[in-house]
Order: C-alpha cells, then sequence, then structure tokens
C-alpha cells in the first residue's frame, strides 16, 4: 500500500512565528525560517526551523506555525 503524500503550508526559506501556547516554550521571540520541511507525524506536517540568533534548528508541527509577512 503506497504512503500518502504529506501536504506542507509552508516552503522552505519562508518566514513564520511559533505559537508558544503549551509547555514547549521558546526562549526567543521573533520569526524563523523554515529551514526543512519533514515527514509528518500523527498526520501533522513537521518543519525545521531557525531563528536568525541561534546557530541550531528547531522541530516543530505546522499547527503552531503562522506565516510571517
Amino acid at each position: 500500500m503506497p504512503e500518502a503524500v504529506t501536504q506542507y503550508k509552508f516552503s522552505v526559506g519562508q518566514r513564520v512565528a511559533v505559537s508558544t501556547a503549551g509547555t514547549d516554550r521558546l526562549p526567543v521571540g521573533g520569526t524563523f525560517r523554515v529551514t526543512a520541511r519533514l515527514p509528518a507525524e500523527q498526520g501533522e506536517s513537521q518543519y525545521r526551523i531557525q531563528h536568525e540568533r541561534e546557530i541550531f534548528e528547531r522541530k516543530v508541527g505546522e499547527r503552531r506555525l503562522t506565516l510571517v509577512r
């Protein structure tokens, strides 16, 4: 049986804001850049994002992201 194709709302390079709702608080505010699309987990698209003042990347689910224009 073929795997379902993951639908992504955001593209690599786009700038996004991250919702801080829940227990996973971010120590930095502002915008992040999408650096990679990752396989879905439990039906939710996943992304790798990076803040301009951080040297590492974070993994976050799509429902926590909002496009920054």
